[in-house]
């Protein structure tokens, strides 16, 4: 194995370079997609309260700026050692309060008591009044589910029991849920659950009762996330899912909702049947719109015909408007876009390379015009130019993105009438009506 230095983060509750780019972040987040709710964030403690946030994990790198993005307090994460042998990366990476976590992978001695000391930092942090952020499952999935959870949060909460029994730990579930997450103005919805109950989960000895506390951290984040199960019925079951509009669906309709889930996770288990019936109606409909022109996405053609999307009025105009406004920076999202296409063919990193080539290139975008208007401009107007050319970028690039986000409206209203209401779609529309129909939808 290579020799390979300990490393000992700082004890830190936030720091000046996280503060000094969330906005960049948050504005990186809001441009990619359409960010239909964000409920449920009271639930977030108050600032210098010891807190672990907890959140399903589909998306890759995305997946902790959405969270960093809409809670206000800094957040601590753990990511993969190899990425902190640079020491220059290792400081940018302690100012956005990242710690390593080894893995076997990284092939490094004591892998073991390397760990040991990044959780007893995580710990001291935590005592400092810090949030630590954590995915549970571990690693990120297509489908959006809950899979087996890792040991990793479960240590951290007796690790932090241990060195601080007075500690008021709480451990706070955060549901993020994209409607297609790899594609630019799709919607995002971000919901904030009640802290999972610690209470009685400790023996007198101090141990934890672990299958308990992770069933109850199971059923904490299943309030707040898309959770298809079992895992053989993803497959089956997404299309269904997404014609539901999750990212849609708040109070009394997302209790609904996740009631249908439950219930076809039990059918399936106990009817064997039924899920046979399901699997043969999915894959006629599979057949169906393979052999036909494309007619949308279920999103589109959601489970009624009185579902079709209203038509966006106006939007011809708002095109032309999200047109102008972007013009500043148009030429470097292009750029952006191709990079992405170049750098990676896995949906699960197209959002978090978007947003992350944006959030370092726009500003640099619009501080080059700006600085070209200024120099442009007629004597004593230089600072006003200047200003004007920035405030295009930033508010034409935001305008842009929500004109984006009407574009996928306005053509799920053309292809819903043209799925509900053409001679041509009737094969397709006939296969998703039995389709439907098996599942009791």
């Amino acid at each position: 194995m290579p020799k390979r230095p300990v490393f000992t983060p700082p004890v830190q509750r936030k720091h000046l370079y996280y503060r000094l780019t969330w906005f960049f972040v948050w504005g990186g987040v809001m441009r990619f997609f359409r960010v239909r709710g964000v409920e449920g964030m009271h639930h977030i403690p108050p600032a210098r309260t010891p807190a672990i946030l907890i959140s399903n994990h589909q998306n890759g790198l995305m997946d902790p700026l959405v969270s960093c993005a809409f809670v206000t307090s800094q957040i601590h994460w753990l990511t993969r050692a190899d990425v902190f042998w640079n020491p220059v990366a290792r400081h940018i990476m302690y100012g956005y309060n990242q710690m390593p976590i080894y893995r076997r992978r990284d092939r490094v001695e004591n892998l073991r008591e390397r760990n040991d000391i990044i959780f007893d930092v995580c710990v001291e942090r935590l005592a400092h009044g810090a949030f630590m952020g954590i995915f549970p499952e571990g690693n990120h999935n297509l489908f959006p589910s809950l899979r087996e959870l890792r040991g990793g949060l479960a240590e951290m909460v007796v690790r932090a029991k241990t060195n601080h029994p007075s500690m008021p730990l709480q451990v706070v579930p955060v549901g993020l849920d994209y409607e297609q997450y790899a594609t630019y103005g799709s919607q995002l919805r971000v919901r904030g659950g009640a802290p999972v109950p610690l209470e009685g989960l400790f023996n007198a000895e101090g141990e934890l009762d672990k299958p308990e506390f992770n069933r109850r951290v199971r059923a904490s984040l299943r309030e707040v996330m898309v959770d298809i199960q079992p895992e053989d019925a993803q497959p089956f079951l997404h299309a269904a899912v997404r014609a539901h509009r999750t990212t849609e669906r708040f109070g009394e309709a997302w209790t609904s909702f996740r009631a249908t889930l439950d219930g076809w996770a039990t059918r399936w288990t106990e009817d064997a049947e039924w899920a046979q019936r399901v699997q043969q109606a999915h894959r006629a409909w599979d057949e169906a719109v393979a052999s036909h022109q494309a007619l949308g996405r279920p999103e589109a053609w959601g489970l009624h015909a009185g579902d079709v999307r209203p038509k966006v009025r106006g939007f011809g105009l708002l095109r032309v408007l999200g047109m102008l406004g972007n013009a500043p920076t148009w030429p470097t999202m292009k750029f952006v876009q191709h990079r992405v296409r170049r750098m990676t063919q896995k949906d699960d990193f197209v959002s978090t390379l978007s947003v992350g080539l944006a959030i370092l290139l726009y500003p640099l975008t619009w501080l080059t015009l700006a600085g070209l208007a200024a120099w442009l401009a007629p004597e004593g107007m230089g600072w006003l130019a200047a200003a004007g050319m920035w405030v295009w970028g930033q508010a034409g690039s935001r305008l842009s993105s929500w004109v984006e986000g009407l574009a996928h409206q306005h053509r799920d209203a053309r292809d819903g009438r043209a799925f509900w209401h053409t001679a041509e779609a009737r094969p397709v529309r006939d296969a998703w009506g039995a389709y439907l129909e098996v599942l009791g939808t």
